[in-house]
């Protein structure tokens, strides 16, 4: 059987510095790609410590869901990933703050080492309604 998948762009979110694509859809669920802090217009990395980052981070995923008429309610799952556990706290002050609707996403939190120099990186399950 062969799956049907659309890919799925935004100019608001940063283009792919390798071989992947911003998100994948399969049927009603999309796939968003590990975000890091790139800034779309320049593809540099956004001036900041990991809040700053995460905001920008949050932005790319929002443009990417909202090309599909999607938004943060419909994330079932999301992957963070953080340089250093000791941002945790701030990370997940910025996180509260995006997801505030019940139930949250469920979520996976990991020290990794990351692309570019970032100090986190996010990626998320959407799903749309049927």
């Amino acid at each position: 059987m062969q799956v049907t998948k659309k890919v799925v762009r935004s100019a608001q979110a940063p283009q792919p510095v390798a071989r992947y694509s911003q998100g994948i859809r399969v049927g009603n669920t999309l796939y968003v790609q590990g975000m890091v802090a790139l800034d779309p217009a320049t593809g540099k990395m956004v001036a900041g410590g990991v809040r700053e980052q995460a905001q920008r981070v949050f932005a790319s995923i929002k443009a990417v869901l909202s090309a599909e008429q999607m938004d943060l309610r419909n994330v079932v799952r999301v992957a963070a990933f953080l340089a250093d556990m000791a941002d945790y706290p701030v990370f997940n002050e910025v996180y509260n703050s995006h997801f505030t609707d019940d139930p949250p996403p469920v979520r996976t939190t990991v020290q990794a080492g990351l692309p570019l120099g970032a100090r986190v990186e996010v990626e998320v399950t959407a799903v749309a309604e049927m």
